[in-house]
């Protein structure tokens, strides 16, 4: 079914992006990987025995495409995703029954190719300073490159990939552009699964946000409601937080800070997984970006995480975990870049236009648990549409102590090659 509403939406895009006032553009990529083994296997605490059945190396494909159109006073924008997941992975990470993931994979197919639609929005303008945006919509806010803490109703950004795109939430959103120095923007959003189950008035989110622009400097004030005040029943709390970019001689000064009745993550009391904490948790970022006289982009971060798990926590969680088979609410909470307390971030990019190439560097380090994974990337751009990058992903435990998101990783070294196409 999937397949054929894929098809016919393809079909669609096809034709209506003759009309000139429609844009098609979009992403493939192309990704060939090879882990490196730690002792001859990928056996781990995560991944006993290799349940989710690792390989040396593989092939992963997708495709983002984005259709955006509009006129004076109205736009309109879909994106969809395809991507090639591994679906013998996938059934154990859900089961965490190996040999039952085998067998299902063996009669369904290693692979599915999964569609989604990942924004599906239209939004016009009431008045000439009042817009409304009715759909799968991106909430992202925040001036973090790696975190952002203010940002309360989007999906969790990815810290070693802090540009992928996310994909959006349901809901309305109204935009008040309040004269040249003050911008207000107030939204509900609703569960993820509401056209297909229903939903209850008290499952309805509610937010805002105030953004003030000042000379040098801009200010954001946030907010989030639940009015569903069952303490842990989903990954959405009570928030309220603010953040502020300066420019002082050319560089940008950033922070945020925020406050949440709860976590978003489940704890475990070396046991059993016992559910979400209900006290308040304050987490902050601070940040700051700089572009140096030979083009050389560098990014600094500090982030603390209240969401964390502390050393004691960390050592709970790894007790907890089965010693044959892990079920996905383990995976849900072994979460890079988000499982400790503590975090730094560093990111570089060198481009060097003469011979149509970046360099990149990354790392990200956590103090308190001792992770560290570094990304070093080169990337050449062979045409203006088509591009490849060469990068190396290795994961480290500094600490021998302390349990990290680092610890039980199946996979601690990975070299990719991805190849881009953008239409």
């Amino acid at each position: 079914m999937k397949k054929n509403i894929s098809g016919l939406l393809l079909l669609w895009i096809g034709a209506v992006s003759l009309s000139a006032q429609l844009s098609f553009t979009g992403t493939a990529d192309i990704s060939l990987n090879s882990n490196i083994a730690e002792s001859g296997d990928y056996s781990s605490l995560m991944n006993p025995g290799n349940g989710l059945g690792v390989n040396d190396a593989g092939i992963n494909s997708s495709i983002i495409a984005k259709l955006d159109g509009g006129d004076e006073k109205t736009t309109f924008s879909v994106w969809f995703s395809l991507n090639k997941y591994q679906m013998g992975m996938a059934y154990y990470a859900i089961l965490g029954d190996h040999d039952y993931a085998t067998e299902l994979a063996e009669s369904l197919g290693d692979t599915i190719i999964s569609f989604d639609v990942m924004r599906l929005s239209a939004n016009v303008y009431l008045t000439d300073t009042i817009s409304m945006e009715v759909g799968r919509q991106s909430m992202l806010t925040g001036y973090g490159y790696g975190w952002n803490p203010i940002d309360f109703a989007n999906p969790l950004k990815n810290p070693l990939d802090p540009d992928a795109a996310l994909r959006g939430v349901d809901g309305v959103s109204f935009n008040f552009f309040l004269g040249d120095l003050t911008a207000l923007k107030v939204y509900g959003t609703f569960p993820q699964d509401v056209l297909a189950m229903g939903f209850d008035y008290e499952e309805i989110k509610a937010g805002g946000e105030l953004t003030v622009y000042f000379p040098g400097i801009e200010v954001k004030l946030a907010g989030f409601y639940d009015y569903d005040g069952t303490e842990g029943s989903d990954a959405y709390t009570p928030s309220v937080g603010a953040g502020f970019i300066v420019d002082i001689a050319g560089a940008g000064l950033y922070g945020e800070a925020a406050v949440r009745k709860g976590s978003r993550n489940n704890f475990t009391d070396g046991v059993n997984i016992i559910g979400r904490k209900g006290d308040w948790l304050f987490s902050a970022l601070a940040g700051i970006e700089y572009t140096f006289s030979n083009e050389l982009y560098g990014v600094l971060e500090y982030y603390y995480n209240g969401e964390g798990y502390n050393n004691s926590e960390r050592v709970d969680f790894k007790t907890s975990i089965p010693s044959s088979n892990v079920s996905s609410e383990f995976y849900g909470i072994y979460s890079v870049g988000y499982f400790a307390r503590h975090y730094l971030m560093v990111n570089l990019i060198q481009p060097l236009y003469d011979f149509n190439t970046d360099l990149n560097f990354s790392a990200m380090f956590s103090p308190d648990s001792g992770s560290l994974i570094l990304m070093p990337n080169i990337s050449y751009s062979f045409s203006g549409n088509f591009s490849g990058k060469l990068a190396y992903t290795g994961m480290f435990d500094l600490y021998e102590d302390p349990f990290s998101e680092v610890t039980g990783q199946p996979v601690q070294h990975i070299v990719s090659a991805v190849f881009t196409y953008s239409f």
